[in-house]
């Protein structure tokens, strides 16, 4: 019961962060975001050290922050696209910097390290960079309050299908949707967390004022169910590979940041591709 309400509290405390980044303003939106994809980042690879791959902490950080500038610079500068470029010869030197470094230390397997270095990048930085240029793109043709709805929807999209998946699985949960990644999960709560949020999908779009169709709203909301099922299913597996239960501790009744944003991580990219199609 304890863990339950602990659970609960941080939960909530969760919602209110990342709805107060969205709606307030755009440094704290990149602020708030920025932190967590670093947190994020740096719990990745303190599991990896576990597993005994010990990665270059500093260029690793270095090169996510440089590539996470790359959508401020365009905010800040007020220009096109090449603004945006203005960091690219950071990145490319701290890419090519973790390459050296990792080759030139007297061990056997640098290139596992160096793999597992850009593998974070991909994995976590990448998305939360793609999050932020959404933001501002449409920040700078006057559709921020827009953008920041819309991104909302992809987290109360992916949280619904999260609990309501949860909820319907423990309710008629019997055949395992993958058991040898994620034993607890079924397919019936895998139907029961699509069904009750293409319901809320439909719901958001015939009572709030925001730009697509109904159909568009349970498109998008089907995608985001099948990819942050798909991320979940990514970091449980990840999680079994390292042989650890939570990613991190950070987050009372929840463990780490990795494992709170690990559906939304997939969801991201798909969804800002099919923003770009149909919106």
């Amino acid at each position: 019961m304890k863990n339950f309400i602990l659970r609960c509290i941080t939960g909530l405390l969760y919602i209110a962060v990342v709805t107060a980044a969205l709606f307030t303003t755009m440094p704290i939106f990149l602020a708030v975001f920025g932190i967590i994809m670093l947190l994020a980042l740096n719990e990745f690879y303190k599991n990896l050290k576990i597993k005994g791959y010990s990665v270059d902490v500093v260029l690793s950080n270095a090169l996510a922050v440089s590539i996470y500038a790359m959508p401020i610079m365009k905010y800040y500068n007020e220009s096109l696209f090449p603004t945006m470029l203005s960091t690219l010869p950071l990145v490319i030197f701290f890419a090519l910097a973790i390459f050296a470094v990792e080759l030139l230390r007297d061990d056997e397997e640098p290139f596992h390290r160096i793999a597992f270095s850009f593998c974070g990048i991909v994995y976590v930085v990448l998305p939360f960079t793609l999050l932020s240029y959404y933001k501002i793109d449409n920040a700078m043709i006057d559709e921020g309050f827009s953008s920041s709805l819309m991104i909302f929807m992809l987290f109360l999209f992916t949280w619904s299908n999260d609990s309501f998946a949860y909820c319907w699985g423990m309710l008629f949960g019997k055949h395992p949707l993958c058991p040898k990644i994620s034993p607890k999960k079924t397919i019936e709560g895998f139907v029961g967390g699509l069904l009750s949020t293409v319901i809320l999908a439909v719901i958001i779009a015939l009572n709030v004022k925001v730009n697509g169709s109904i159909a568009e709203f349970v498109g998008g909301a089907v995608l985001i169910v099948f990819c942050s099922t798909l991320g979940d299913m990514v970091e449980s597996k990840f999680k079994r590979y390292i042989g650890v239960k939570d990613t991190g501790k950070m987050l009372p009744g929840h463990g780490g940041f990795l494992d709170r944003f690990d559906s939304v991580l997939f969801s991201i990219p798909a969804i800002y591709a099919y923003w770009n199609l149909f919106a």
